[in-house]
């Protein structure tokens, strides 16, 4: 029976006589891969490795590689020698030996790079050269492990600066080079030339080395008895929906804080779909969801819901004493965010002034044009914006401080919007309420940082409200020295100081009614566990713990050694140090501190995001650069080198 004899190999068997090949008609061969499609004209030669006898005789065979085939884009995989796959130099893909003729070759370029169809074949033989010099650059690299570590080293101050990944081979390999030649002369700088940092290289190293981290929290949490995590939401540049989760555990005898992952929402937003995403990684990590003492969130109905939010989801697997709490920031946030109607006015008004200026190219520019002739301190407004927690003080402020150079601008073009300007009573609420959100500024950045306890944020929210009704009671008397801004206005301006200080004082008064509304006194986790704040307090009757407890803690408070411990350590490293002393006061003073009380974390990495994510590089693994971002961990370069050399050995083009 005849087969197609272009490209196909035809075989007759009988009686076990040895089998013959038949080549393709013999034509000169085209010199570019268009001309190559289905008419390469160049001799194969097949031989049988063995058959089976059915009904209908075959025989398996292997086909040999011809160098014509470079013209379609194929090397031969080094390694394979008995039975050859051919290597697309283009993608680096290997075949099957099955795939080794010019048909199937050619099929490969027209799917996968069929805009190199009409390329030459002087185009493959330099891929194919670049690829043997990117195997000798390689081997040289991996054979010297300092500079393989570099390459690690300069790809993690790049990912921690959060600057574009082609800086490496663009800027940093120039400079290094030219500074190595320059002071070591060209002999080191030529060893350094090995060093790779182009854009791919850093993004594998970048990947590797928040492997590494990820593995090391993972295996942090499953040695720490307890863990607390803190949740957030956000979209990011290219509307991608983002949980970010942080963990707190123990770790030589201290609390360590790292970003656990960084998940994508591909579909709808909904509890179950957070829940079974966060809960698809724990299993996969195989993390142990009893370990969970505390669940802190921004209180987003979708996530603190009581009966339906992911904390209640979680509190269904997690420890049956799980805490879960409303970040402490955003309920600052809540409680400086209502106001009377006297002072929104004046809010709104002033929002208005700063857009018309600020957020029209031209009123900028000549605002900015007449600061600069006034020689002013400030040259610009800044925008509102109600996402951000220290907005209102910062743009209140500033506003306050350019009034002068605003009246004139607004004067010079005729705008009504200086009328509130020119109301001194008007300006007055406006000086007031700069200096309630500067003070209220000043605590939220108190409230802010790492290793927080839920002991000294609320002892800070407790003060700022004791402050409030002592400012209300002076105010009351027309002592106004903590507002100076308020001050300074009132001793040049004619303005009715009764009405405006009744105006101050009922602010006040709603501000305290909106602590005790946002930080209940029923839902202090404090209560009863002063203990742990202090634990050499003597009023040990008001401390929630069983008789035993209790003797323990007599005993503990009667130690003057651990009085003098107690006050050079923090509360963690104090209660950690006790664990084999007092293992019962110990663990239920880490399983309390351990507990997040803001999602200072969270807000701080998605801020961190708006650098790594951008319009110019938003198809950026974002799991990985953020892990590597944000986290305290150093990666393990010996094991990851090993790996590394592990992984060169095996790639097929390096053998």
């Amino acid at each position: 029976m005849e087969r197609e004899k272009q490209n196909i190999l035809t075989f007759k068997s009988k009686n076990n006589s040895p089998k013959k090949s038949i080549d393709d008609t013999e034509n000169k061969p085209s010199t570019s891969a268009s001309s190559l499609k289905g008419t390469v004209k160049m001799k194969c030669v097949d031989t049988p490795v063995g058959a089976t006898e059915t009904k209908k005789r075959k025989a398996n065979f292997v086909r040999h590689y011809n160098k014509e085939y470079l013209k379609l884009g194929f090397t031969v995989a080094p390694g394979s020698e008995q039975s050859p796959r051919p290597l697309c130099v283009v993608c680096s893909e290997i075949l099957s030996n099955d795939a080794m003729k010019p048909s199937k070759l050619a099929r490969h370029l027209r799917s996968k790079h069929n805009d190199l169809i009409d390329k030459p074949a002087e185009f493959f033989e330099g891929l194919h050269n670049q690829m043997k010099s990117q195997k000798i650059q390689i081997q040289k690299m991996t054979g010297d492990k300092p500079l393989l570590q570099a390459s690690y080293l300069v790809a993690l101050q790049i990912l921690k600066t959060k600057k574009l990944f082609t800086i490496g081979e663009e800027l940093i390999k120039p400079c290094i080079l030219d500074v190595t030649r320059e002071i070591l002369g060209p002999q080191a700088a030529e060893k350094l030339e090995a060093i790779t940092l182009s854009d791919n290289t850093i993004q594998r190293r970048v990947v590797d080395m928040a492997s590494d981290i990820e593995e090391q929290i993972v295996e942090g949490i499953k040695k720490s008895k307890f863990f607390a995590i803190q949740l957030d939401l956000s979209t990011d540049v290219s509307n991608q929906t983002i949980l970010l989760c942080f963990v707190r555990y123990t770790e030589d005898e201290n609390f360590r804080e790292e970003l656990l992952c960084c998940l994508d929402l591909p579909g709808q937003t909904t509890t179950l779909e957070m829940f079974n995403v966060l809960n698809e990684y724990f299993q996969v990590q195989g993390l142990d969801w009893g370990k969970c003492v505390g669940v802190c969130t921004d209180g987003a109905a979708s996530m603190s819901g009581h009966l339906s939010g992911v904390v209640a989801k979680i509190k269904e697997v997690a420890h049956p004493e799980m805490l879960s709490t409303h970040c402490v920031i955003h309920r600052q946030h809540l409680v400086a965010k209502e106001l009377s109607a006297e002072l929104n006015t004046v809010m709104n008004d002033a929002v208005k002034i700063i857009n018309d200026i600020r957020s029209r190219a031209l009123n900028s520019r000549l605002f900015t044009t007449l600061c600069e002739s006034m020689d002013s301190q400030h040259q610009h407004l800044l925008l509102s914006t109600e996402v951000r927690w220290l907005s209102r003080g910062r743009i209140l402020s500033r506003l306050l401080e350019l009034r002068e150079e605003i009246k004139q601008f607004l004067r010079e073009w005729d705008s009504a919007l200086v009328k509130p300007l020119l109301d001194e009573e008007w300006m007055a609420k406006l000086a007031y309420m700069a200096d309630i959100f500067i003070l209220f500024n000043e605590l939220n950045i108190s409230l802010q940082g790492f290793s927080t306890n839920i002991f000294t944020l609320r002892n800070k929210m407790d003060a700022f409200k004791k402050k409030l009704v002592l400012w209300d009671s002076r105010v009351q008397e027309d002592d106004i020295e903590m507002f100076p801004h308020l001050q300074d206005f009132l001793t040049a301006a004619n303005v009715n100081q009764k009405f405006l200080f009744n105006i101050i004082s009922q602010h006040l008064k709603a501000l305290v009614q909106n602590f005790n509304h946002y930080y209940p006194e029923n839902e202090d986790p404090r209560k009863g566990n002063l203990w742990i704040n202090n634990p050499f307090i003597k009023d040990i009757d008001s401390c929630t713990l069983n008789p035993h407890e209790k003797e323990k803690l007599i005993e503990l408070s009667s130690d003057v050694t651990l009085a003098s411990k107690h006050k050079m350590l923090s509360l963690s490293q104090f209660w950690i140090s006790l664990e084999k002393e007092y293992p019962s006061l110990s663990y239920r003073a880490i399983k309390l501190l351990i507990i997040f009380s803001t999602t200072y974390l969270c807000e701080k990495s998605f801020s961190a995001l708006l650098l790594i994510k951008t319009k110019q590089r938003n198809r950026i693994d974002v799991n990985a650069a953020l892990r590597l971002s944000e986290t305290t961990l150093q990666p393990r370069f010996s094991r990851i080198l090993e790996k590394e050399q592990q992984q060169i050995s095996h790639w097929p083009y390096l053998n």
